[in-house]
């Protein structure tokens, strides 16, 4: 099958200009380099949908006022924006659906400051407090052109709760075309709501708790499965209604966040049948999660739809057009999608072979496996491009790609890497080359780049950081440790209590690997990380002198009991499930203070051999910013030199309006890097 290229989709609106995205040959020998603006930020484009007869793609445009919401008609060639979401008043367009071929859905978002004891909250603005904010979220519907708007949740109407509670799609019900499932905020709690599109007129479904997150139905649309939060929105409990009616829980994850605690259960929406739901979840009898559908009034396994023995799945896929599970998805390497629809898998597996290897492949949301189709891609070099397929001819059209101006050629390239561990252990990892190198290029000024959570995992794809610090010339290595997610529950399990220690020694077998290989230079190698990430490279710049030289850690654990004090205290106390989890995760600071303590960076300040930049954000709710200043203390306490940025208001999370921090994060770290390690390598001068 031939890609064809679409033409410019977008020709009626001005978008933002690509000129001055990508930095320009300077008249030194220095190479032309990507701009760090082409990793974070927001993308172009984004959220793109396609309606069920394939004529209409609706997607979010972003320009320097804020998000447009647009409509392009692919049988005029001719785009609109039909509505706008401005930045300087902090919204933005969070989601967009089709309703039919003549209505969308779509989600509107607002970035708030939340102002502590008190019941309202205030816009955010240039001179925030440091008290956190949040996103509050509303939904609309309207016709095509813009008109015949409706609210699907007025907040007016309701009193007495928190202003900053979020209204959200639960259920957009593609064989519905009249009406979506809405979860509202409420007086006497969360509820869900069946919703007109056309009137707003709604039907109350069910009633949760002030912590209901979200409901899942059965194919009766009976709320069956239900999600609620706990410690402080860190915590997920999902219940099922039992036979009785009454909720029943089935599990419950803790974590930074809920970022870790490897979750063995999670339900993923509607069932073929009543009573049912699907689910990803691991059984007794596996290792790895699996895909299933689940009995809720028997609370029991009813149907194995999708395992595997090495990969833990990720998800399914329905179809646009009757939710209808199709198939399975997984993160191996790469994302890999096994069709169950055998009219899906002969078109899905003839656009997998138009798109190639190194890209994954999704279905998005809309059209119909009897029309047409929309996919994207995103890979190293590919931030994001959506294609049309029609299934008649079987053809694959470019529609549009994530981000203007980017220049491939200036884009790092990706491969996998395979090394063993000491004890034997096979192992991998992600080996980001520079722009011009391959794998039989040596001596590579290198980064060394492992993970958050550690519950958590890389994955195949474009990536802000090793993306960013590649594209400057430097080898980035990811390894996929022991402790990280994804493979199966014995390999989450076997990181428990070892930070700083198995886990560590996994990360630096990798970088020996790379020394042996000859694809690193030993003299310029250096470690870096964000989160958990952040936590190894603080403990290698005390313990892995001899690997490493200099160390980046960002938004780190420098004090592993300190942090669980502050569990304690923010989480519920000793009895809480997350601080068990943590006292299990990273060890029992009662029983095991003198081993903590032997791995944490801040009581070995004095050990540092190298130089070490150290980044934190000032509103971090996840690992709070006293981790990193409180390693700056004992830096200076030990009078070892430092670098230190705190960036006023930005949190924990690589999100898009946190574009202009993120690039701080970048930049410093490649200036950081240039001076440890040298400059970024440059491909030979052509004869």
């Amino acid at each position: 099958m031939r890609v064809k290229q679409l033409g410019a989709a977008f020709a009626a609106l001005s978008i933002m200009a690509s000129a001055g995205s990508l930095a320009a040959a300077p008249a030194s020998a220095e190479p032309a380099r990507a701009d760090v603006s082409l990793f974070v930020g927001y993308d172009t484009f984004r959220a793109a949908t396609l309606s069920p007869d394939g004529r209409y793609v609706a997607g979010v445009l972003r320009d320097a006022e804020g998000d447009l919401l647009i409509i392009h008609d692919r049988t005029t060639k001719t785009t609109r924006p039909i509505q706008r979401a401005r930045a300087d008043q902090n919204l933005e367009l969070a989601s967009v659906q089709f309703k039919g071929n003549d209505r969308l859905v779509f989600g509107l978002q607002q970035k708030f400051e939340i102002v502590q004891g008190k019941s309202t909250i205030t816009r955010v603005k240039d001179e925030d407090s440091d008290e956190g904010f949040s996103f509050v979220s509303r939904v609309y519907a309207s016709k095509l052109d813009g008109t015949g708007l409706v609210s699907l949740y007025d907040p007016a109407l309701e009193q007495g709760f928190p202003r900053w509670l979020s209204a959200g799609i639960d259920n957009i019900l593609p064989d519905d075309p009249d009406h979506v499932l809405i979860r509202t905020p409420s007086t006497g709690g969360t509820q869900l709501r069946k919703v007109d599109i056309r009137t707003g007129k709604y039907t109350l479904v069910e009633t949760g708790s002030s912590k209901t997150i979200s409901w899942l139905v059965d194919s009766n649309l009976k709320p069956v499965m239900r999600v609620d939060s706990v410690a402080s929105g860190r915590g997920r409990v999902w219940s099922r209604r039992d036979a009785s009616g009454k909720w029943a829980e089935v599990a419950r994850y803790m974590g930074a966040d809920n970022a870790n605690s490897g979750a063995d259960f999670e339900g993923l929406g509607r069932g073929p049948r009543p009573d049912t739901v699907i689910v990803r979840a691991r059984t007794e009898s596996r290792d790895t999660v699996g895909l299933y559908v689940y009995n809720t009034s028997a609370g029991k396994y009813e149907e194995e739809l999708y395992t595997n023995d090495k990969w833990d799945v990720s998800g399914v896929i329905r179809s646009p057009s009757t939710a209808a599970s199709i198939g399975a998805c997984f993160l191996e390497y790469k994302v890999k999608c096994i069709p169950s629809d055998e009219k899906f898998a002969s078109h899905w597996l003839a656009i997998e072979e138009a798109v190639g290897p190194d890209s994954n492949l999704r279905l998005e949301s809309g059209g119909s496996l009897d029309g047409f189709l929309m996919v994207s891609t995103d890979g190293p070099k590919d931030p994001g491009t959506f294609y049309i397929y029609d299934t008649k001819t079987r053809s694959l059209e470019v529609f549009q790609t994530a981000r203007a101006g980017l220049d491939t050629s200036l884009m790092p390239s990706a491969t996998i890497m395979d090394y063993t561990a000491k004890d034997g252990t096979e192992m991998w990892g992600y080996l980001w080359l520079p722009p011009g190198a391959t794998v039989e290029t040596r001596n590579l000024p290198t980064i060394v780049l492992p993970h958050g959570g550690p519950e958590s995992r890389d994955a195949w794809g474009f990536d802000p950081l090793a993306g960013y610090w590649a594209a400057q010339g430097y080898a980035v290595f990811q390894p996929h440790f022991r402790g990280g997610a994804g493979s199966g529950r014995g390999w989450v399990e076997a990181g428990h209590g070892q930070w700083g220690q198995l886990i560590q020694e996994d990360i630096n077998d990798g970088t020996r690997a790379l020394i042996s290989k000859g694809i690193a230079d030993a003299n310029r190698i250096c470690i870096a990380g964000w989160s958990h990430g952040g936590y190894v490279a603080f403990t290698a710049s005390y313990r892995d002198t001899e690997l490493y030289k200099c160390s980046l850690a960002g938004a780190g654990v420098s004090d592993l009991r300190d942090m669980q004090s502050w569990v304690r205290k923010e989480q519920g106390g000793t009895q809480s499930t997350s601080y068990k989890y943590w006292a299990e995760a990273i060890g029992d600071p009662n029983a095991d203070a003198a081993k903590l303590d032997k791995y944490s960076a801040r009581r070995h300040a004095a050990e540092v051999g190298m130089p070490l930049l150290i980044v934190h954000g000032e509103l971090d709710y996840t690992v709070p910013v006293e981790q990193s200043r409180d390693m700056v203390t004992a830096m200076k306490k030990a009078n070892k030199p430092y670098e230190y940025v705190e960036i006023k208001d930005m949190d924990h999370y690589l999100r898009p309006d946190q574009g202009d921090d993120w690039k701080q994060v970048l930049t410093k770290g490649k200036a950081f890097f240039d001076t440890h390690i040298g400059p970024g390598w440059t491909p030979p001068a052509t004869p």
